[in-house]
C-alpha cells in the first residue's frame, strides 16, 4: 500500500488529536530553555541541573497517575485535565526565581502535564489498527517536529526579549490542547474498575521480557535526549554563540523530522524491526562525540543532523514496537510504566549531566555514547516479539 492511501485509511478522530498536538507542541518553550532560564536569575548550573531534574521526577508521579487515569476514566479526560492544570502552572513557574522555588514547581508541573502523553499515545493504539500504527506514530511525530520546527526559532527571539513570553504561549497552547481534547476527542477504551489497578499490570510486565529490555533502552535514551535541552544550550551559550542560532539549530531537528521521517518510515517498514532501533539508538548517542572535535556553529548542525537520522529511524518504530507489546486492556498503564523510564533517565541526566558538563564536559559526551550502544544491545539480546506491523 502507498503512503498516500495508507494516510487516507486513518481515522478522523486520529487526525483531530494530531491537529491539537501541533497547536500544543509548538507551545513547547519552556522545557528547551528552562536550565538557561534558571542561571539567568543568578542560579549555577548545577542548581539550575536540579531544578530541571525535579521536573523529570514529577514524571514519576504522572506516569503512575496517567497511565491509571487512561485506563480507567478515559484517554480524553486525562488529557483534558493534565493540560488544563499544566497551564496555570507555567504561568506560577515563571514568576519564580530561586531554583529550590522554581525546583519544587517544575516537580508540579511535570506530575501534571506529563499525566497527558500515556493517554495520547493508548488512544492511537485505541483507534487505529496495528498494520497502521508505524505511520500513525511517524504522522504524529511529523505534527510533533513540524511544531518543534517552528517553536523552538519563535522561543528563542522571545527569550532574547521576556523569558515571561515563553511562559505564557506555553500555558496558552496546553489550555488549547485541553478544550479539543475534552470536547473533541474519544475516551477510547475504558477499563473495568477491579482490572485498573498497576497490580495487575505489573503481573503482566514482569513476564514480557521483550518489553523490560526496551524500558532498558528508553531510560538510556532518555539521558542522551534529555542532554538536548540541557547541556546542549549551554554548551552553546558557554561557546559564545547566539542565543536565536541555538533555537535555530535546535529547529533543524524539527524541520528534518518534517521532511524525511514519513518517507524513512515506509521505506524502512520492512527492514527488522530492533535493527532498526538499535541502529538508531546508536546514531543518537554517539552524534555527542562531534563536541570532542569542535565547539563551532558548524559543529552543532553536524551533530544535530546525526542525532536527527538516527531519531528518525528510531523513535516512530520504538512506539509501535512498544505498542505490539502492550495487552488491550492495558495500554495506558504499559504506556505510563515505559513513562517511568523515561524519568528516570531524564532525572539522572538532568541532574548529573549538568554536574558532570560542569567538570569535564569531554566525559559527558563519551557517556552520552556508551549508553546508546547500551541500548541498542538491550534491543538486540531479546527474542523476536510478537511485533505485527
Amino acid at each position: 500500500m502507498s503512503l498516500s492511501s495508507q494516510l487516507r485509511f486513518l481515522p478522523r478522530p486520529f487526525w483531530v488529536l494530531v491537529g491539537a498536538t501541533f497547536v500544543n507542541r509548538f507551545g513547547v518553550f519552556v522545557v528547551p530553555f528552562l536550565a538557561l532560564f534558571i542561571t539567568q536569575n543568578g542560579n549555577s548550573a548545577t542548581q539550575a541541573g536540579f531544578a530541571v531534574a525535579a521536573y523529570s521526577l514529577g514524571g514519576f508521579v504522572a506516569a503512575w497517575i496517567g497511565g491509571w487515569m487512561a485506563d480507567r476514566l478515559g484517554r480524553n479526560v486525562t488529557m483534558a485535565v493534565a493540560s488544563i492544570a499544566g497551564a496555570g502552572c507555567m504561568i506560577a513557574m515563571s514568576q519564580a526565581s530561586d531554583w529550590r522555588m522554581l525546583a519544587l514547581l517544575s516537580f508540579i508541573t511535570g506530575a501534571i502535564t506529563e499525566a497527558g502523553p500515556p493517554a495520547s499515545a493508548a488512544l492511537v493504539q485505541d483507534i487505529v489498527p496495528p498494520e497502521q500504527r508505524v505511520i500513525a506514530f511517524a504522522v504524529q511525530r511529523f505534527a510533533v517536529n513540524l511544531a518543534w520546527s517552528l517553536g523552538p526559532a519563535t522561543a528563542g527571539f522571545l527569550a532574547e526579549y521576556s523569558f515571561f513570553w515563553l511562559f505564557a504561549v506555553d500555558a496558552a497552547t496546553s489550555l488549547f490542547f485541553g478544550i479539543i481534547a475534552w470536547k473533541f476527542l474519544p475516551r477510547g477504551h475504558q477499563t473495568p474498575k477491579d482490572q485498573a489497578g498497576w497490580g495487575h499490570a505489573w503481573q503482566s510486565i514482569r513476564q514480557n521480557h521483550a518489553f523490560l529490555a526496551l524500558f532498558g533502552a528508553c531510560m538510556c535514551l532518555a539521558w542522551v535526549f534529555r542532554q538536548t535541552n540541557t547541556t546542549f544550550p549551554l554548551h552553546f551559550e558557554r561557546n559564545g554563540l547566539p542565543m536565536h542560532d541555538c533555537g535555530l539549530v535546535l529547529a533543524l531537528n524539527g524541520v528534518m523530522i518534517c521532511l524525511f521521517e514519513l518517507l524513512i518510515a515506509n521505506t524502512l517498514r520492512n527492514w527488522p524491526v530492533k535493527l532498526v532501533l538499535a541502529l538508531g539508538y546508536v546514531l543518537m548517542s554517539t552524534s555527542f562525540l562531534v563536541f570532542h572535535i569542535s565547539a563551532t556553529l558548524t559543529a552543532f548542525v553536524v551533530m544535530m543532523v546525526i542525532f536527527t537520522i538516527g531519531e528518525m529511524a528510531a523513535f516512530s518504530r520504538q512506539q509501535a514496537y512498544g505498542a505490539s507489546l502492550s495487552p488491550d486492556d492495558m495500554r495506558g498503564r504499559y504506556v505510563g510504566f515505559l513513562s517511568f523510564a523515561w524519568c528516570a533517565g531524564n532525572t539522572a541526566s538532568s541532574a548529573l549531566g549538568m554536574m558532570l558538563y560542569d567538570r569535564n564536559p569531554t566525559l559527558l559526551w563519551t557517556i552520552n555514547a556508551s549508553l546508546g550502544i547500551v541500548a541498542a544491545a538491550l534491543i538486540l539480546s531479546t527474542r523476536k516479539a510478537r511485533y505485527q506491523e
